[in-house]
């Protein structure tokens, strides 16, 4: 074996190939176990031909867990001075740890970790450090802490030092947690943390804050106050109070709550929630009166608003039409169509269960109730995919461990909803094709997230995200391209800022518009470009609506702010805060997706910062 793996991990014309790398890893694999220097030696020689070898390699030796073993994969840090290989030595460990919160350090980690620390890569620097509270060194463990708190440090830095501490749970972060609450760019690791620690300070400084949090933040928040008795009570005396909208407490919430156990909980949970209909009597009862809902439907269902109603539930777990998460089984093949199966399916989830899908409730030493999907477990630890986050549980903290006879999915999942609004999730689980997304007031920031082009669709050679900014760039185009937003409206004001690098070219902002088979669109543009700037045009139709110029008011090659204001026929637009379209315009649509546009002609490049949208009344 050892000859043989010798000769063919060194054949680098086969690192791309789809299976040969991993068919010489199930072969190499048992020589970890067998003789982890010689393996370790042999795994590094695969660096520069099968660079995954070494990888799983150092992973498996990792893995052995004792340490010797441990030590053994310290010793090139020690010795040698190749950061690339190092660094894959560090994460290998870390990786091969995950779920342990503190190892016993091998006699040589101070020597490594001294190394390590000095070398001139960055990432080399965050991984030691990382791997240090793992081994519980005080004083990587000091550092972290202040890389952490330094709200004008490197990013990435504290975010990794943030992941470092919390797989460590480190009993020193919880005032950093609290702190955390206040700082937007790392508020949702800070609110999912929190879940950790069982402190009376917690619940109350999530409830203060809460109403200040975006969409997703909201979401870790109450999977955070949901965790534990004492902070669920919290939340439902707020519910109760109406300091927290009722309608933020989801179905797979209370699913959740229900789980914790608590008479107190439950009593308060049926006050402010109601009783879930969970008999077989009554689930046929309400599919019966949801049949008569949508043969008597209010007025037309809406495929828009279904689709919103879907992202804000559905979504968390399922994906259709390639958008969503994959907790629970892709929708998109699904029978949707068929109005029984579909009723059945969202009424009563548990009927029928496939084995990948069944829940298990896990309740930690520290009273922290997790449930969810188990992805993962070894020896040490037992990996969860909750409805927000995957959490791994060290087996050592888990107290009681139950396998649930009930879906992920909730019970009266439609409860919290308008009729008109299960008419259109209905409407839009069985149709046939992706529909727009409606934007309502909790989902209007979500237009553009400042990361990727999530929710975006358009040539990802022309469009990109950087530095927080969409970016649209081309070297001269024969036609109009454009980047449409999933996202439509109808009443709502935008603003954004544009930079048309060296004012050259043509671009545009797109509203109450559509994408059209030929990549053209149709609708509203607020124009940008020099002799454009300022005027409103309906791409695809009718030309020029307002020609009023903005020029004047142009910022050249800087940045400018576009504020757009559409209810119902009256469309106003403002460059830089001066009035420029204001029109009165019945024939235009009165909803319509957003977008931006580059224009055909010379070389342009075009940046978009700071998306805001406020859905009117």
């Amino acid at each position: 074996r050892w000859s043989l793996m010798e000769a063919l991990s060194s054949h680098a014309e086969d690192v791309n190939d789809h299976n040969l790398p991993l068919m010489y890893w199930y072969a190499m694999e048992p020589l970890g176990t067998a003789d982890a220097e010689r393996a370790l030696k042999l795994g590094l020689s695969c660096g520069k031909t099968i660079p995954v070898l070494r990888k799983y390699m150092v992973q498996r030796i990792a893995e052995i867990g004792t340490p010797e073993a441990l030590a053994t994969l310290l010793k090139p840090i020690v010795n040698g001075d190749d950061a690339e290989e190092q660094l894959v030595i560090i994460r290998g460990i870390r990786t091969a740890l995950k779920g342990q919160r503190k190892v016993t350090p091998p006699t040589n980690w101070q020597a490594a970790y001294a190394k390590a620390y000095k070398n001139a890569n960055k990432e080399l620097r965050r991984q030691a450090l990382a791997l240090g509270v793992i081994f519980g060194d005080a004083g990587a463990m000091e550092t972290l802490r202040a890389t952490l708190d330094s709200p004008d440090g490197d990013l990435t830095a504290r975010r990794e030092a943030l992941d470092a501490l919390l797989r460590a749970k480190d009993p020193g972060l919880l005032p950093s947690l609290l702190r955390l609450i206040g700082d937007q760019t790392l508020r949702e690791a800070a609110l999912s943390g929190l879940a950790m620690y069982d402190d009376a300070k917690a619940p109350q400084a999530i409830l203060a804050a809460y109403p200040t949090f975006s969409p997703q933040e909201k979401r870790a928040a109450l999977a955070t106050l949901g965790s534990r008795p004492k902070y669920a009570l919290e939340l439902l005396r707020a519910v109760k109070a109406k300091k927290i909208p009722p309608a933020d407490v989801a179905a797979d919430l209370v699913r959740q709550l229900q789980n914790l156990k608590n008479p107190e909980l439950d009593k308060l949970l049926a006050e402010t929630w109601g009783q879930v209909r969970s008999t077989p009597e009554e689930k046929q009862k309400l599919i019966a009166d949801l049949r008569k809902l949508v043969a008597n439907a209010p007025a037309p269902p809406d495929a828009a608003l279904g689709r919103a109603v879907f992202a804000k539930t559905c979504q968390q777990c399922h994906t259709l039409y390639g958008v969503g998460a994959k907790i629970g089984p892709d929708l998109t093949g699904s029978n949707r169509a068929d109005l029984t199966y579909l009723l059945t399916n969202v009424v009563d989830p548990s009927a029928v269960i496939p084995k990948d899908y069944l829940q298990t409730v896990v309740v930690t030493s520290s009273g922290q109730v997790i449930s969810g999907i188990v992805k993962g477990e070894d020896d040490k630890s037992v990996t969860l995919q909750t409805t927000t986050a995957v959490v791994v549980v060290p087996k050592d903290e888990i107290e009681d461990r139950k396998l649930s006879n009930l879906s992920m999915m909730p019970d009266d999942q439609l409860k919290q909803f308008t009729p008109m609004q299960i008419v259109s999730l209905l409407a839009y689980l069985g149709g046939k094709e992706q529909a727009p997304l409606l934007a309502t007031k909790e989902n209007a920031e979500t237009l553009f997230n400042g990361k990727d082009l999530s929710g975006w669709k358009g040539d990802e050679k022309l469009w990109s995200v950087k530095d927080g900014e969409l970016v649209g760039h081309s070297d001269g185009l024969k036609k109009n391209q454009f980047l449409f937003s999933d996202m439509a409206a109808g009443d709502f004001e935008l603003t954004l800022d544009i930079k048309l690098v060296n004012n050259d070219g043509n671009s545009g902002v797109q509203f109450r518009s559509e994408p059209l088979p030929d990549g053209e669109a149709r609708g509203y543009q607020a124009d940008v470009g020099v002799g454009w700037w300022g005027k409103l045009y309906e791409e695809s139709a009718r030309g020029i609506l307002s020609d009023k110029s903005g020029e004047e008011f142009v910022k050249k090659g800087d940045w400018n702010q576009y504020r757009i204001l559409a209810k119902g026929s009256h469309v106003q637009t403002w460059l830089n805060g001066h009035p420029c379209a204001d029109l009165d315009d019945p024939q235009g649509k009165h909803r319509g997706q957003f977008g931006v546009q580059l224009h055909a002609g010379g070389p342009t490049e075009v940046h978009f910062r700071n998306m805001k949208l406020r859905v009117l009344d």
